[in-house]
C-alpha cells in the first residue's frame, strides 16, 4: 500500500534555504524600526559646525584628487527598502513575484505552509505598505505557493501551484499538485490539475483482428494462435479482455461480460472455433465499434478502467478517410489507449505506415512485422507496453510508476501561450514537464523516457525557465538529482528535446535546482541561460551559477562560473536567480542571485551586470547586498527574487526578495552621467616678452576659464527632473611645481560646489599669466576631479540618482603659448647637428662595452616645433638611452629604440626633445649612450654611426640636418709576454774582473682568439755602472722567417746613471747606455709563441783602476704591442709587458800582512803600557821577607808557646799595622 507520507512532498534537494523544501521556523520577529514606512520621507542632513569647514575642504580635496571610489551601493537603494511582515512559520516569503493588474502593480507573496498546509497568497502594495491576501477557492493541503511564477513578458498573469494534492485510490494514495492561474483579480482564477493520474480500478483491452479475405487460412490460423498466447500473456486479476473480428462485418467473438463469466480457457477456446468469414477490411467502422458496443457498461466494460485497444490488421482499410477521422475523434473523447500492429508487406509504403500511426494513439505504439510467423517477435514488447500502462509492472525496462506520484506543480513557468510545471515524482521519480495550452486545454508531457533507467530518480522539472530563438519557444529543465551530479535540458514545444544536456560537475550539488534565463540585447531571443547549483562546494565557497550561451539548436555552451564571497561554504549561492532588466543603464540585461545561507544564514543578494557583445556577465557583481545591512533580524533573505516591473511609480524596476517571514521591495536608482568641459577666451596664452628680457613680462594679461557641467540620464525613470551636486577641484598647470599661471588669489588650485540640473551648469574664472616664464613652449594643463552626488527626486521617498561607475570624473584640456614667429605668425626653423664619440679609439667588440656619443644640436632659425634626434647604429649595438648635457633652459629627452622597416643591417632610435620645441639661435649638448649587445656579426669595416634631426617646421635648410661618422671596430685578443729562466746572480772580482755570461730569455703567446700581427720591443742595458758592458746578441727561435727585427737603437746616452728622484719601474734599469730592439711578428696564430734570447759577456775594460765591493742590478723589459685601429687587448697591462733583473755583485781577495803588522805593533804597546801602571803602583818596589840569619841579636824566633815547635811570627813590614793595634 502507498501512502502519501511515504513520498516526500519535496524532492530531497533543497530548493532554497528551505531543506527538503520543509518547514524552517524562526521564532524573532522584526521591530518596527524594521519596516519602512511607506510615507517615511528622506533623512535630513545637519550642516557641518563652521569650524570644522577648513577641515571639510581638505577631505573633500583629498577625496576629488583620489577619484571617485567604486560603488558597493549600485544600483540597487537599500537604505530605503520596503518591508512586507509575514507569519514565519507559513513560511511567508518563500516565493515572491511581481504582477500588474488594472493599472496597479503588485508584489505577490506566497506562504506554502499557512492553513495547516494549504498555503495561501498574498498580494503586497507598494504605496500602501500592507499585504492583503488572495481569496482562494475551497482548497485542499497542498502546500499552495510552493511553485509560483508570472508571465515575465507582460506581467499579467500569475500561477500559483502546490505539489501536495492527496487522491486516494483504492488502497493507494496519490501524490498529485493543484494549481491556480489568474488573469486578474477581479476574476476567479483558473484550476488546473497538472500530470494528474485518474485512478483506474484496472484494464479492459479489447483486441479487434482482421477478418478480410486477404488472410490466407495458414496466415488467419497463425494470427488467432497469436491472440491466445496474448490472452494468456494478459490475464491478471484487474485485467478483463474483449475480441473483435472484423471485416465487412463486424462481431464480437466475446465480450469483456464473457470473459468475466466463462475465464480465460473457455474464451479462448471460443476464438479458436470462430470461422473466417473474410470480407473487405473497414478498420474505422471497427474502431466506432469497439467505442460503442464493446466498451459499454453492457458488455462488462468497467467505468473506471484504464481503456486499451489492439487493432491487428494486413492492409489498409477500404473506407473513406472522414470515417477515419470520426473513428480517430471518438476513441480519443473515449479516452482509448490504442495499439496498432501492421502485418505484412501491405504497410511498406508511406501512406500505409500513416495509417498505422492515425490508428496508434502514439508513434511508439505502433508495430510492424513482416509476416504472421512473426507476430511473437512482439508479444514481449506489446506486452511490456500494456503493463507500464497498467502501473502494475515488475520487468525492469517499465516502469512501476507513471504520474501517480507526479507531484505536479513542483515548480511552473508561465508563458503567453501555455502554462508550464515540473512533476518531478513521474515515472519513478525521473520527473517531467507538462505543458497546458489552448481552451479546453490541451496537454504534452515531456520527459527523458529514452534514458530508462538512468533518468530514474532525477527530478527532471524541478526548476524551469522560459527560452525563446528565431520565434521558437524552448523550455529548459533542471534535473538536479541525475547521476547524482544534476543535469539541465532543453525541450521545443511540440518537438521533445533539443540539443545535449548539461552535466554538473560534483555529487550533490544540485545543478539545475535553479534556472533563469536572460535577454542580453532585449532583442527578444534569449542569450544566456543561467544554472544555479548551491549545493556546490569548492574551498570555502558555498554554491556556485553557471553561465551558459543558448546556440543554434538549442544547445548550451557554459563559458562563464559566478562564485558568491570565499568564506561562506553553506551559502547556497545560486538558490535564487532572477533576471531584472537593465538596472544600470548600459541596455544590457542584469541578473540578480541569492545566497539566502550568507552570513550565518541571514542571506544576500548579488548583482550581476551584463554586457553588450559578449555573451557573460561582468565578474566581480556589481553589488552584494546583505540581509544586516537592510535589517538585522532578517534570515534567509534572498531565497527568491524577481525584477520584472515597477512597483513605486518612479518608472524604474524593482527587485522582490525573499525571506523567512518577510518580502523585502527594493528600489533600482537612476542611474546619471555628469561630463565636464573646459573653454579658454582666448584659446591661446598671450605673452609680451617670453624670456622675460626685458626685466617684465605679461603679467597682467589673463585668460577667461569657463567649466561647464551637463547632466545626462542613462537609466530610464519617471518624468520628475534629476538634480545633483557636483563638488569639483581645478588644478592650474597641473603637474608643474611652479605653475605658469594662477587664479586671482594666487592659487593654482580651486575647490567649489556647483548644482547642475537638466541643462548646462558654468561658472567662469579668472586666470593670470605669472611674470618671467622659464618654460613657454610646452602647453598649460588645466584639469578638472568632481565627484557628484544626486539630490533626492520629488515625490519618490528619497529615491536620489546615482552617477554610472566608471563615469571619467577627469577633465583635462592643454593651452598652448602664443608663437613668436615674427609677423607673419610662422616659425621657421633651421636645425645644424654634428657629434663626435667623446674621445673613444674605438669600439671594441666586448658585451656590455660603453659607448657615448657627443653631439650638438643648434637651431640657427625660429623656434622648431616638435624636434626629433634620429640615430642610425650598427645592429650589434643596444641603445641606452639619451641625456641633456648643457642647455640653456630645462630640457629633457624622451628616447625609444625599433628596428629600421626594411633595413636589417642598421637600427634606428629617436629622441624628442621635451617640451617639443627649441627656440631659435640656442645649442643643445647631448649624449647618446649605447653598449655592445653582440660581438658576432661584425664586419672588418668601421661601424658607421649617422644622426640626423628633424622637426615640423624646416624645410629648405635640411643640408647640414644630418652628420655621419665612423669608429674603428677593435677586435679583442690576447697577446702576452712572459720572463723565462735567465741568468739572476753573477759575481765578478773587483780587482781584476773577469768575463761573466748573462742571458735574458722571453716569450710572446697569443692567447687567442683571432690571429693578430704583433710588434715586441726590447731594452736592454749594455753599459752598467763603474764601467761594465754587456756583450749582448740576440737568438731567436720560433718562426725566425715570420718575423724581423730593427737594429738597435741606443737610448739614454752618459757617463753615469743618474739617480731618479722617483722610482723606474718601466724600461732598462743599472745601466747609463740601454740598447731598444723592436721586432715584428708578421702572423701569431692563437696558441703560438715565439721566443727571444737575448746573452753575452759581462766584463770590465782594463784600466787599472781597483773597484770597491759592491752590488749592480741590471733589468731589462719586453713589451708587446698589436694595431689598435684594429684590435684591443684583453689582458690586463701586467701580462703586456714583462721584466727580468740581474744582481752583479763585485768581490774583493783578502791580504792578512797589514793584519799581522798591526796586530804585532799593537801588542808590544800594550804591553808598554801595561808595565807602565805597574811601575807606576809599585808593583816592582814590594819588600823582600828576612832570613833568621838577618834577624837582631841572632836570636832564634820560634812561633807559639814554648817548647811546642810553632814557627816564630815574621816581623812587621815597614808601615803595617797590627790587627790588634800593637806594633
Amino acid at each position: 500500500m502507498l501512502n502519501a507520507g511515504d513520498v516526500p512532498w519535496a524532492a530531497p534537494v533543497s530548493h532554497g534555504p528551505m531543506a527538503e523544501k520543509g518547514a524552517v521556523k524562526e521564532g524573532k520577529e522584526m521591530s518596527e524600526q524594521d519596516v519602512t514606512h511607506p510615507h517615511a520621507g528622506p533623512r535630513e542632513v545637519m550642516a557641518p559646525d563652521p569650524e570644522l569647514r577648513p577641515l571639510l575642504v581638505a577631505l573633500l580635496t583629498l577625496n576629488l584628487l583620489r577619484g571617485p571610489a567604486p560603488s558597493q551601493a549600485f544600483s540597487i537603494e537599500t537604505h530605503n527598502a520596503t518591508v512586507f511582515e509575514g507569519d514565519a512559520d507559513a513560511q511567508f516569503g518563500y516565493r515572491v513575484v511581481q504582477m500588474r493588474s488594472n493599472d496597479s502593480s503588485w508584489l505577490v507573496v506566497s506562504a506554502p505552509l499557512a492553513g495547516n498546509g494549504t498555503g495561501a497568497l498574498y498580494r503586497c502594495s507598494y504605496h500602501e505598505g500592507a499585504c492583503q491576501p488572495v481569496p482562494l477557492p475551497d482548497t485542499p493541503p497542498v502546500s499552495l505557493g510552493l511553485a509560483l511564477a508570472s508571465d515575465e513578458i507582460s506581467g499579467s498573469r500569475v500561477v500559483a501551484c502546490g505539489p501536495r494534492l492527496q487522491q486516494r485510490c483504492e488502497e493507494n494514495v496519490y501524490l498529485q499538485g493543484l494549481c491556480y492561474v489568474w488573469g486578474g483579480w477581479q476574476r476567479p482564477p483558473k484550476v488546473l490539475h497538472p500530470a494528474s493520474q485518474e485512478c483506474i480500478s484496472g484494464v479492459d483491452v479489447a483486441i479487434l483482428y482482421d477478418d478480410s479475405h486477404s488472410i490466407q487460412p495458414d496466415d488467419f490460423k497463425l494470427m488467432k494462435q497469436f491472440i491466445g498466447e496474448l490472452l494468456r500473456t494478459l490475464a491478471r486479476p484487474r485485467v478483463q479482455i474483449a475480441v473483435v473480428q472484423f471485416s465487412s462485418d463486424i462481431n464480437h467473438v466475446f465480450t469483456f461480460a464473457d470473459y468475466a463469466a466463462k475465464g480465460l480457457k473457455a474464451v479462448e477456446q471460443d476464438l479458436m472455433v470462430f470461422s473466417h468469414l473474410k470480407g473487405n477490411t473497414h478498420t474505422p467502422s471497427a474502431i466506432l465499434f469497439a467505442v460503442e458496443q464493446t466498451f459499454a457498461p453492457k458488455n462488462g466494460a468497467r467505468p473506471h478502467a484504464k481503456k486499451l485497444l489492439i487493432v491487428l490488421t494486413d492492409g489498409q482499410s477500404t473506407e473513406d478517410s472522414e470515417i477515419f477521422h470520426k473513428a480517430i475523434r471518438v476513441a480519443n473523447n473515449a479516452g482509448l489507449v490504442r495499439y496498432a500492429i501492421g502485418v505484412g508487406k501491405a504497410f511498406s509504403t508511406a501512406e500505409a505506415h500513416q495509417e498505422l500511426l492515425t490508428i496508434a494513439s502514439r508513434a511508439e505504439n505502433v508495430f510492424q512485422v513482416g509476416s504472421f510467423s512473426a507476430l511473437s517477435t512482439i508479444q514481449e514488447q506489446l506486452r511490456e507496453k500494456i503493463f507500464a500502462i497498467e502501473g502494475t509492472a515488475q520487468v525492469s525496462n517499465a516502469s512501476s510508476f507513471q504520474l501517480e506520484l507526479s507531484q505536479g506543480g513542483f515548480s511552473a513557468l508561465l508563458t503567453p501561450e501555455a502554462v508550464v510545471v515540473g512533476a518531478v515524482g513521474a515515472y519513478d521519480w525521473a520527473g517531467g514537464l507538462e505543458e497546458w495550452s489552448g481552451d479546453p486545454p490541451l496537454t504534452a508531457f515531456f520527459n527523458e523516457s529514452s534514458l530508462g533507467q538512468e533518468a530514474k530518480g532525477s527530478y527532471l522539472g524541478y526548476a524551469l525557465a522560459l527560452a525563446r530563438q528565431g520565434g521558437r519557444i524552448l523550455y529548459v529543465a533542471g534535473a538536479p538529482r541525475f547521476g547524482h551530479v544534476g543535469s539541465v535540458g532543453v525541450f521545443q514545444r511540440h518537438g521533445g528535446r533539443v540539443g545535449d544536456s548539461v552535466l554538473g560537475e560534483q555529487v550533490g550539488s544540485s545543478f539545475g535546482a535553479e534556472l533563469c534565463t536572460l535577454d542580453l540585447d532585449s532583442d527578444g531571443d534569449t542569450d544566456l541561460v543561467l544554472i544555479g547549483a548551491p549545493g556546490h562546494q569548492h574551498r570555502s565557497r558555498g554554491g556556485l551559477v553557471r553561465v551558459c550561451a543558448l546556440q543554434d539548436g538549442g544547445s548550451l555552451n557554459c563559458t562563464q562560473t559566478l562564485w558568491g564571497t570565499p568564506g561562506d561554504g553553506l551559502g547556497r549561492f545560486g538558490a535564487a536567480l532572477g533576471p531584472l532588466g537593465d538596472v544600470n543603464g548600459d541596455r544590457a540585461g542584469d541578473v540578480a542571485i541569492g545566497a539566502p545561507m550568507e552570513d550565518e544564514g541571514r542571506g544576500a543578494l548579488y548583482i550581476f551586470l551584463g554586457q553588450l557583445g559578449r555573451l557573460t556577465l561582468r565578474d566581480p557583481h556589481s553589488q552584494r547586498i546583505s540581509a544586516q545591512s537592510l535589517s538585522p533580524t532578517l534570515r534567509f533573505f534572498g531565497q527568491s527574487v524577481q525584477g520584472l516591473l515597477d512597483l513605486s511609480g518612479d518608472g524604474l524596476t524593482d527587485v522582490a526578495v525573499g525571506a523567512l517571514g518577510r518580502a523585502v521591495l527594493l528600489r533600482s536608482r537612476p542611474v546619471i552621467n555628469v561630463s565636464c568641459s573646459l573653454a579658454l577666451d582666448p584659446t591661446q596664452i598671450p605673452l609680451d616678452d617670453a624670456g622675460c628680457t626685458g626685466g617684465a613680462s605679461g603679467g597682467s594679461r589673463q585668460v577667461a576659464l569657463t567649466l561647464c557641467f551637463n547632466l545626462s540620464q542613462i537609466s530610464l525613470g519617471g518624468p520628475a527632473p534629476l538634480r545633483a551636486r557636483v563638488s569639483f577641484m581645478l588644478q592650474v598647470d597641473a603637474g608643474k611645481s611652479n605653475p605658469r599661471l594662477a587664479l586671482h588669489d594666487g592659487t593654482s588650485r580651486l575647490v567649489e560646489t556647483i548644482r547642475v540640473g537638466s541643462g548646462p551648469a558654468c561658472t567662469t574664472k579668472a586666470l593670470h599669466v605669472l611674470p618671467c616664464l622659464e618654460d613657454f613652449l610646452t602647453p598649460v594643463e588645466l584639469q578638472v576631479n568632481f565627484s557628484v552626488q544626486g539630490e533626492p527626486i520629488p515625490g519618490t521617498r528619497g529615491l536620489t540618482p546615482l552617477l554610472l561607475p566608471n563615469t571619467n570624473t577627469t577633465t583635462r584640456i592643454q593651452v598652448p603659448f602664443e608663437k613668436n614667429c615674427g609677423p607673419d605668425e610662422v616659425c621657421v626653423a633651421d636645425l645644424r647637428v654634428s657629434f663626435n664619440f667623446s674621445g673613444s679609439p674605438g669600439l671594441r667588440l666586448r658585451l656590455h662595452f660603453p659607448l657615448n656619443l657627443t653631439a650638438q644640436l643648434e637651431n640657427t632659425g625660429e623656434t622648431a616645433d616638435g624636434p626629433v634626434l634620429t640615430i642610425q647604429y650598427p645592429p650589434g649595438l643596444s641603445f641606452r638611452g639619451g641625456s641633456v648635457l648643457q642647455s640653456h633652459w630645462p630640457v629633457s629627452l624622451v628616447c625609444d629604440a625599433s628596428r629600421a622597416p626594411g633595413h636589417l643591417s642598421e637600427l634606428n632610435s629617436s629622441c624628442q626633445l621635451s617640451p617639443p620645441a627649441l627656440r631659435g639661435r640656442t645649442k643643445v649638448f647631448l649624449c647618446f649612450s649605447f653598449h655592445v649587445s653582440s660581438v658576432a656579426g661584425w664586419e672588418d669595416d668601421p661601424a658607421s654611426f649617422t644622426l640626423r634631426a628633424d622637426c615640423r617646421n624646416e624645410n629648405g635648410t635640411l643640408a647640414d640636418n644630418a652628420a655621419t661618422q665612423e669608429l674603428p671596430v677593435l677586435r679583442p685578443v690576447g697577446v702576452v709576454v712572459t720572463g723565462l729562466e735567465s741568468s739572476t746572480y753573477v759575481s765578478v772580482s773587483s780587482e781584476l774582473p773577469e768575463r761573466q755570461a748573462i742571458a735574458h730569455r722571453y716569450q710572446v703567446q697569443n692567447l687567442g682568439p683571432p690571429t693578430v700581427p704583433v710588434a715586441v720591443t726590447f731594452e736592454l742595458p749594455i753599459r752598467a755602472e763603474l764601467g761594465f758592458l754587456w756583450d749582448v746578441s740576440v737568438n731567436l727561435s720560433g718562426g725566425e722567417q715570420e718575423f724581423t727585427c730593427s737594429p738597435p737603437l741606443t737610448l739614454r746616452m752618459g757617463t753615469a746613471a743618474q739617480t731618479p728622484k722617483e722610482p723606474v719601474t718601466r724600461g732598462c734599469l743599472g745601466a747609463s747606455v740601454c740598447t731598444r730592439v723592436r721586432c715584428q711578428v708578421a702572423s701569431l696564430a692563437s696558441g703560438e709563441s715565439r721566443r727571444f734570447n737575448f746573452s753575452g759577456d759581462l766584463y770590465r775594460p782594463e784600466d787599472g783602476a781597483k773597484l770597491d765591493a759592491r752590488r749592480l742590478r741590471l733589468r731589462s723589459e719586453a713589451a708587446v704591442s698589436i694595431d689598435e685601429t684594429k684590435y684591443f687587448q684583453i689582458q690586463p697591462e701586467e701580462f703586456q709587458y714583462s721584466q727580468i733583473t740581474t744582481e752583479v755583485e763585485l768581490i774583493s781577495h783578502f791580504n792578512p800582512v797589514p793584519v799581522i803588522i798591526g796586530s804585532s805593533i799593537g801588542g808590544v804597546l800594550l804591553l808598554a803600557v801595561m808595565v807602565g801602571l805597574l811601575y807606576k803602583f809599585g808593583f816592582f818596589k814590594r819588600n823582600r821577607p828576612m832570613t833568621p840569619e838577618e834577624t837582631p841579636g841572632g836570636e832564634t824566633v820560634s812561633g807559639g808557646p814554648q817548647g811546642n815547635g810553632a814557627p816564630p811570627e815574621p816581623p812587621a813590614t815597614q808601615g803595617s799595622t797590627d790587627p790588634e793595634g800593637v806594633s
